[in-house]
């Protein structure tokens, strides 16, 4: 399954390591550590 999406983003033109970090980046942005960690429930929801 790997080997498919590598192979699928080479013949798309996406580069994975940009993608990922761009989608690291959106999360970090999205759920702060400082507010998140550790609660089992979403930080905004109080």
């Amino acid at each position: 399954m790997l080997l498919y999406l590598v192979r699928l983003a080479d013949v798309l033109g996406v580069d994975l390591d940009e993608a990922c970090r761009t989608k690291l980046a959106a999360n970090a942005a999205k759920y702060p550590v400082e507010r998140a960690r550790g609660r089992g429930y979403k930080y905004d929801a109080i």
